[in-house]
């Protein structure tokens, strides 16, 4: 077993240690890193909150990190590029209770969240969040640092670039491409391609703005 720390000490970082609690692995938690000082010291959920700078105590061979930090932002992204800057790697986490062909590839830090069911000849870059409950068909690829909210469903041969934002129960059908960057708002039906930088809502989706 590997101590870790998990970054980021909100809702979704306190999901992430319930996962090492379903995995058998809460004593590995050394605590929560989070960037802000004002909670710097403060016991969530018996674990101890440090401050990301007290990573330089740390040695990268004796601690790997953990991405707790759910919502999408250049703040996460920096984070993490900062960090592994630093020499820490990060772990890729699967809840037990996941439905997982041994035909996916996940890159480092992603993290699936329980419920969900991936099934064959996926491929998932690296940073990227798969929320309670989602469904991922066969043959899709999920670029780095994209996020599937809870309930999001993507049907096979689905394309998916990196730093994607899907909404809560957004669905994506068979066969489309989705391009960097883009964010599908909750609930949205997505049946056909989408450019990088969109903003899609809606049933059927439809791009109503241009975010680059």
């Amino acid at each position: 077993m590997t101590n870790v720390f998990i970054l980021g000490a909100g809702g979704f970082g306190r999901e992430i240690l319930d996962f090492f609690t379903d995995l058998g692995r809460e004593k590995d938690v050394l605590g929560f890193l989070d960037e802000n000082s004002q909670i710097k010291g403060e016991i969530i959920n018996n674990k101890t909150v440090y401050h990301t700078s007290q990573l330089n105590e740390y040695n990268p061979e004796d601690v790997k990190l953990v991405c707790g930090i759910g919502i999408p932002s250049k703040s996460r992204t920096k984070i993490i590029e900062k960090t592994k800057k630093m020499g820490f790697e990060y772990e890729t986490i699967i809840h037990p209770s996941v439905m997982i062909s041994k035909w996916v590839e996940v890159g480092e830090g992603t993290v699936i969240c329980a419920g969900s069911i991936l099934t064959t000849q996926i491929k998932i870059g690296n940073f990227s969040i798969i929320n309670l409950a989602c469904t991922v068909g066969h043959d899709v690829t999920i670029g780095n640092f994209t996020t599937l909210s809870p309930g999001t469903h993507i049907s096979g041969n689905v394309s998916i670039g990196n730093e994607c934002f899907f909404g809560t129960g957004s669905v994506t059908v068979q066969g489309v491409e989705i391009g960097d960057n883009s964010i599908i708002g909750a609930g949205a039906v997505i049946s056909k391609s989408i450019p990088s930088f969109s903003l899609v809502v809606g049933v059927p989706g439809k791009v109503i703005k241009n975010l680059k």
